[in-house]
């Protein structure tokens, strides 16, 4: 990965890109680092009784704190010897997965620290931006920054769906030569052709010089991100790779599917594909 994007809330602490840094440092990636703030484009109409120049101040109040940001985060990047560039969108919220969509297509993936993905709407529309739509990875990293920045040991969750393969496809230009990788398969079944056939997978994976195994693990009717996790920790995973929202996307994020599950748990590194 030559190209990681990296967003940045205006008030967010600037100790939040300390882990996107280590990874940058470690892959040798250019970072593009891209302040999100919220600017309001609200019809008169739409709010009666509040003047329209409030909304001007409050917006110009932002952008001018986001201008300030961009400085602060260009001289971390020089201290650093970061290859980076800053730059500011401010955005409607409405605007804010179709801003990610076009940022997206030109990084190799997007980047973003442990459980900041939940933490705010803004985080959350970012990471469907960055995810959907875009054919690109997105990076969660976790809460060790040395586990983070070295993927030696992975696990692929492989179900034979798209999302899977995808998600593994580009997983393999992050990976340094001989890592350990554990192909998992929940609840297998050996008789449905080509989605669960896990050798077909390990005999890919050997031929880009790693060290593959296959795990069949039994989910006890447990959810599937139970498993995963539960494994992860098992084999002291540095990184977990996995389809998204292998359902519906509104079904998934309102009820509870895999893919929040695993953003909500995960204490390392996951990197996801839809």
């Amino acid at each position: 990965m030559k190209t990681l994007l990296a967003i940045h809330e205006v008030d967010e602490a600037l100790t939040e890109l300390s882990p996107v840094i280590d990874i940058a440092r470690r892959t040798q990636a250019h970072l593009n680092v891209v302040v999100l703030g919220i600017v309001q484009v609200i019809p008169v109409t739409a709010a009666p009784g509040i003047p329209a120049f409030y909304y001007n101040e409050s917006n110009n109040e932002m952008i001018e704190a986001g201008q300030a940001r961009v400085k602060e985060i260009d001289a971390l990047m020089a201290k650093e010897g970061i290859s980076a560039t800053v730059s500011l969108e401010c955005r409607d919220p409405s605007l804010i997965e179709q801003t990610l969509l076009r940022l997206s297509l030109t990084s190799d993936a997007a980047v973003f620290p442990n459980q900041t993905v939940l933490a705010t709407d803004l985080n959350t529309r970012a990471f469907n931006g960055a995810l959907l739509d875009t054919g690109k990875p997105v990076i969660v990293l976790g809460t060790d920054s040395e586990r983070s920045s070295k993927f030696q040991t992975v696990l692929m969750a492989w179900n034979g769906e798209p999302e899977s393969a995808k998600a593994i496809h580009q997983s393999l230009s992050c990976l340094p030569q001989g890592a350990t990788v554990h192909v998992v398969m929940i609840d297998p079944d050996d008789l449905v052709q080509g989605r669960s056939n896990g050798e077909e997978l390990a005999a890919y994976l050997n031929r880009h010089d790693l060290t593959v195994t296959i795990d069949r693990l039994p989910s006890g009717r447990r959810p599937t991100s139970d498993v995963i996790l539960e494994h992860a920790r098992d084999i002291d995973a540095d990184l977990i790779v996995m389809g998204a929202y292998g359902h519906s996307r509104l079904r998934e994020w309102l009820m509870g599917g895999t893919t929040r599950a695993i953003l909500e748990k995960a204490d390392r590194a996951v990197l996801m594909a839809h």
